[in-house]
């Protein structure tokens, strides 16, 4: 299965609780809401970048960890690279 249908599936199927990441950087706090960040993970991120968040949501989940944990960091990587100084 593509990485892309896989993460897709797995956000579909998990149906994860909605959460609001709150990231500060340069001093502004942005607010990164998970369906959104699901969303830019399923359908604009490269597919070599898919198939690694594949794997350590895959990981997590397999060792009944908050999948929530892994995608604030990856809310934070969203800020520090698309609101640059």
């Amino acid at each position: 299965m593509q990485a892309k249908q896989a993460l897709k599936y797995f956000f579909e199927e998990k149906q994860l609780e909605h959460r609001t990441f709150a990231v500060e950087h340069n001093g502004t706090v942005h607010m990164v809401e998970s369906d959104f960040l699901q969303d830019v993970i399923v359908n604009h991120t490269p597919p070599h970048e898919q198939e690694e968040i594949r794997k350590i949501i895959a990981q997590i989940d397999f060792r009944n960890g908050d999948v929530n944990h892994f995608l604030n960091h990856l809310a934070v990587a969203y800020v520090k690279t698309n609101f640059s100084e």
